[in-house]
């Protein structure tokens, strides 16, 4: 996946754009009610913003179990995160860190463009002002910005 959308004139870059995604962090009241998609109070109202922009909160503790189911049906060697990603799930400390977590997705592409990502930022930020959701967070792909996952030797 391309997470830059710069473009090259005569060996320069004119504008580089990278892609974002919208955060969240949550209690553990909230998760489970965002996991099982029992929509009352809070979590409700994350699913009417979510939908209103057209994407859906994943938790990232559950989009790293599937990955891990996806990659032993498919053969682990195709998965470069694999090891990481199985030992941060079977970690107590980690599970618990990443299940109070959220990521809003477009479909399958957990990043997309920056004005989408500032929409729905702005429409979550109140929730987050009212301390409904314990962080809210915008991030892009420029590696600079965020921590690299582990390399597969």
């Amino acid at each position: 996946m391309n997470c830059e959308m710069g473009k090259k004139k005569k060996g320069r870059v004119l504008k580089t754009e990278w892609l974002y995604q919208v955060r969240i962090k949550v209690s553990n009241e909230l998760s489970d009610a965002l996991r099982t998609r029992k929509l009352v109070g809070t979590s409700k109202k994350i699913y009417e913003i979510s939908e209103m922009h057209g994407t859906v909160p994943v938790c990232t503790y559950d989009a790293f179990c599937d990955y891990c189911t996806e990659a032993e049906e498919n053969s682990i060697e195709k998965y470069p995160l694999y090891d990481w990603t199985k030992q941060t799930i079977e970690d107590p400390e980690k599970k618990e860190k990443h299940i109070k977590s959220f990521a809003f997705y477009t479909g399958d592409s957990q990043i997309y463009e920056e004005s989408l990502a500032r929409l729905l930022h702005n429409d979550l930020l109140t929730l987050h002002q009212n301390d409904l959701i314990e962080d809210l967070t915008l991030i892009d792909s420029n590696p600079k910005n965020n921590p690299q996952p582990p390399r597969k030797e």
